[in-house]
């Protein structure tokens, strides 16, 4: 594998996204030969998540991806923000899972896993909303079989003492990073035609340094986390919370008001 690697993760698939921009995206991933993490929501109850009606066909197609090669993660159960719990990762103030009891978290994937295996699907691994979950969370994976999870902010993957995989996800963007295996995490419900277009524009040029969690998990299956990992995602998350805050004040800044609008 090349030093320095990519993995693309479209989190909130679910039978009412917006399937005009995904039928695009599609068409370019299967054009440039990318197999990415596909984070879907079992059971959505998320109005947030619903721009289009339901696709009638939508677990026939979750089979064609994992089919492809797609890794197909169980996001969730119901994509419902139920505390404000930020979980180990610390990255956002609400959660499905953090800070519940270890029996309800174990009954939510089990009702969630079931979903995927009424519609003959398989969970290849854990995509937590909003990057939230505790070691109860962890628990109850490793109860239900589930080994691997996408999040973490280090550079690279590895597997903890308990045997859960980590694939690392530190970016929500294109951008040249050093050596490491960078995943983009994507969100196309509300992506405009100028999104869309960009997207093209970005996977043509980081296609060739493009992998898949198969290759990822065969790379580094034994290998552990280091204080370098640490200490690596110690200063992610120091820039995560100065510059998005950042970003989002200066967005504020130059967009009018609603009184003036």
């Amino acid at each position: 594998m090349a030093k320095n690697c990519y993995l693309l993760r479209f989190d909130d698939i679910c039978p009412t996204m917006n399937w005009a921009i995904w039928e695009a995206i599609e068409r370019e991933l299967v054009l440039h030969k990318v197999r990415p993490i596909l984070a879907v929501v079992p059971d959505n109850r998320d109005p947030g998540l619903m721009p289009d009606p339901p696709a009638a066909d939508f677990w026939e197609r979750v089979r064609r991806w994992q089919a492809m090669g797609f890794t197909i993660a169980v996001h969730g159960y119901r994509h419902q923000y139920i505390n404000k719990e930020k979980g180990l990762m610390r990255l956002t103030p609400h959660s499905e899972f953090a800070g519940l009891p270890y029996d309800t978290q174990l009954d939510m994937l089990r009702s969630a896993l079931a979903i995927f295996q009424a519609n003959g699907v398989r969970a290849d691994g854990f995509v937590a909303p909003s990057h939230s979950f505790d070691l109860n969370t962890l628990k109850a994976l490793r109860e239900v079989g589930i080994k691997v999870i996408s999040d973490g902010l280090w550079p690279w993957p590895h597997r903890d003492p308990e045997g859960m995989f980590w694939v690392p996800q530190q970016l929500w963007r294109f951008s040249p990073r050093p050596a490491g295996v960078w995943t983009v995490c994507l969100h196309h419900n509300k992506w405009s035609d100028k999104t869309l277009k960009h997207f093209r524009s970005e996977l043509a040029r980081y296609a060739s340094r493009l992998t898949d969690v198969p290759t990822v998990m065969a790379d580094h299956a034994g290998r552990p986390l280091t204080l370098v990992d640490r200490i690596s995602a110690f200063h992610n998350l120091m820039w995560y919370h100065r510059v998005i805050p950042a970003l989002g004040a200066l967005r504020r800044s130059v967009m009018p008001s609603r009184q003036g609008a």
